[in-house]
C-alpha cells in the first residue's frame, strides 16, 4: 500500500509464515507370494518453522518486528502395510504407522498471565534440548469386495495424528494463517476417518465412476482465542494465544472419468460439512471451520485435435471461505472498538474460474522432445475473494463516520506461453 509520489505517506506491511523441511525417505515393496503385496518404509524430516515474521515501512522509516524465534523439530516415522488378496473377489488391507515428533531448542517459552497481557516467567531451553516430545500409533484397514468384473465396494478406517498445525485468525482483516508445530503447549491434532464407496466401470472400461461417503472425528484442534490480534505474537510465542477443541467433518464425493478416445477428462464433485466445537467460542455451540466448503466442483477435459495439437479446459467452483466480521463499532475513551459476531458466521463469495489452453507437440527425436503451451488463466476475469478488509471514512470526533467492508482479489485474467523440453 502507498503512493510512490508521497514517500512520507507510503506504507508497506509484510507478514510471512512458513516452514522449511529437510527430508529423507526410503520405501520398499515385498512380494512373498501372489496373494500378498507388502509395502514398508521410513522417513525423517527436520523442520525449521518461522511462525510469524513481520516488517513494515512507513515513509522512509523501516520497522523490523521479525525477532520472533524460529522453532525446530525432528519428525520421524516407520510404516508397514499388506494388501492380502483372499480370493478373486475379496482383498483386505491392514497397515500400521508409528511416528514421533521432537521439538528441540534453542527455544524460549514466555509464560503469560491469565489475561495474556504480560509475561510473568520465561523458560529457556538449550540447543538440542527437548522442548516437547510426542508419539503416534496409527492403524488403518480396508476391505474391497468385487461384485462383478465391472463393480466393487470398499470400506476403510484410518486413524492418524498431525504434528503441524495451520492457525487461522478469522476475525482479522488480513490473511493471517500461521504454520506452527506441536509444542509444550500445543498437542498433536488427531482424527479418525470412516469411509465407504461404490466403484463401477462402464462401456468396456471407457468410463470410470465412483460414489464415496466419509465421516471424520477430530480432536485437539486449535483456534485463536477471542480478542487475539495478529500483532500479539510477533515478539512472543504464537501458541500462547491458542485455545483447543474438537470437530467433525462429513460428506460425499462423486467422480466420473472418461479414459479413452480423443476426448478425455473427468468431473469431481464433493458435498461436505466441517464444523468445530470449542468450549470458549460461541458458547460451546458448533461453528463452521474457516475452510468449510459445502460445494466443491472440478471439471477437466482434453481434446486431441490432431496428432500434434491438444486443447484443454479446466473449470473449478467452490463455496467461499468463512470469516468473522464486526457487527458494531464503538468509541471508548477515544479508541474505536469493534464488536464481532459469532465465529466464522460470514461466508465470502464463491470461488470459480475457467482456464483454457492449447499445446503443440513437436516431433520427438532420439535426443530430445519439446512442446509449446498457450494458456489463459481465469478466462472471464473472475474477481475471486482472497480476504476482506474494513475501510473507514470520515471523522469519529464529528460523528460523520462510515465503515465499509471491501474485498481483495488476486490473479486476474492471465495469458501465458510456455516452452517445455526434455533431453
Amino acid at each position: 500500500m502507498g503512493d510512490e509520489d508521497k514517500p512520507n505517506e507510503g506504507m508497506r506491511f509484510i507478514q510471512n509464515s512458513g516452514v522449511r523441511d529437510y527430508y529423507i525417505k526410503q520405501d520398499f515393496t515385498l512380494l512373498p507370494n501372489p496373494k500378498h503385496t507388502i509395502k514398508f518404509g521410513l522417513n525423517y524430516i527436520y523442520h525449521i518453522f518461522t511462525p510469524n515474521s513481520v516488517n513494515a515501512k512507513l515513509g522512509e522509516t523501516e520497522y523490523d518486528f521479525s525477532s520472533v524465534q524460529k522453532q525446530k523439530a525432528h519428525d520421524a516415522a516407520i510404516y508397514i502395510g499388506d494388501d492380502f488378496k483372499i480370493s478373486d473377489k475379496v482383498t483386505i488391507y491392514g497397515g500400521f504407522r508409528a511416528a514421533m515428533f521432537n521439538q528441540a531448542g534453542k527455544f524460549v517459552r514466555y509464560v503469560k498471565d491469565e489475561n495474556l497481557m504480560n509475561n510473568i516467567d520465561t523458560i529457556t531451553y538449550g540447543k538440542g534440548e527437548t522442548v516437547a516430545f510426542y508419539d503416534s500409533y496409527e492403524p488403518r484397514a480396508s476391505i474391497k469386495v468385487s461384485l462383478d468384473k465391472n463393480s466393487s465396494v470398499k470400506a476403510s478406517f484410518m486413524q492418524n495424528k498431525q504434528f503441524i498445525h495451520l492457525a487461522s485468525l478469522s476475525a482479522s482483516t488480513l490473511p493471517t494463517d500461521l504454520w506452527v508445530p506441536c509444542s509444550d503447549v500445543v498437542k498433536p491434532q488427531g482424527g479418525r476417518q470412516y469411509a465407504i464407496g461404490y466403484f463401477r466401470n462402464f462401456f468396456n472400461d471407457h468410463f470410470e465412476t465412483s460414489v464415496e461417503a466419509y465421516y471424520k472425528s477430530l480432536y485437539d484442534l486449535i483456534e485463536y482465542a477471542d480478542g487475539a490480534l495478529p500483532g500479539n505474537d510477533v515478539n512472543d510465542n504464537p501458541d500462547n494465544y491458542f485455545i483447543f477443541g474438537d470437530g467433525y467433518s462429513y460428506g460425499a464425493e462423486l467422480f466420473i472419468k472418461k479414459r479413452t478416445g480423443r476426448f478425455t477428462g473427468w468431473i469431481g464433485y464433493t458435498w461436505s460439512k466441517t464444523e468445530r466445537i470449542f468450549d470458549d467460542i460461541n458458547g460451546g455451540e458448533p461453528f463452521p471451520a474457516k475452510y468449510d466448503r459445502r460445494h466443491d466442483l472440478s471439471l477437466t477435459t482434453t481434446y486431441q485435435i490432431t496428432e500434434k495439437w491438444t486443447a484443454s479446459l479446466v473449470f473449478v467452483f467452490a463455496t467461499g471461505n468463512t470469516t468473522t466480521l464486526p457487527i458494531a463499532r464503538y468509541m471508548i475513551d477515544g479508541d474505536l472498538i469493534s464488536e464481532y459476531g459469532p465465529r466464522n458466521s460470514y461466508r465470502m463469495d464463491p470461488y470459480h474460474r475457467l482456464d483454457l489452453s492449447v499445446t503443440y507437440q513437436h516431433k520427438k527425436t532420439d535426443k530430445w522432445e519439446s512442446s509449446w503451451n498457450f494458456s489463459i488463466f481465469n478466462v472471464y476475469n473472475r474477481k475471486n475473494p482472497y480476504f476482506i478488509y474494513l475501510e473507514d471514512k470520515g471523522s469519529v470526533e464529528t460523528g460523520d463516520f462510515t465503515t465499509t467492508a471491501k474485498q481483495i482479489s488476486l490473479i486476474p485474467i492471465l495469458p501465458s506461453i510456455t516452452w517445455n523440453f526434455k533431453f
